[in-house]
């Protein structure tokens, strides 16, 4: 994740529906990042991705499998920071 975070998600997630919030979290696998990327190179986290598929077909009275396919990516994000401060009011 950039930050020294490793994310293992298992199974194929939950499908978008319209109308959700995409800001809210994912329901379950997902990421917070808990501190600024300020100070690392290029001020973002460098992010890579790995998914992993299995693939399974039949037809025609046979069917078979496709091992090992991967797809790769990567991005950077950008995570600012904001601290507030609470005083005593009155």
């Amino acid at each position: 994740m950039g930050d020294g975070s490793v994310v293992v998600c298992r199974g194929p997630g939950t499908p978008y529906t319209a109308g959700n919030d995409p800001a809210a979290p994912s329901p379950d696998c997902g990421h917070t990042y808990r501190v600024s990327s300020a100070g690392k190179p290029g001020e973002v986290f460098a992010v890579s991705v790995a998914v992993s598929w299995t693939v399974t077909w039949a037809g025609a009275g046979t069917g078979g499998a496709f091992p090992g396919l991967t797809t790769t990516g990567g991005a950077a994000f950008r995570v600012a920071e904001s601290q507030a401060l609470v005083t005593g009011g009155g």
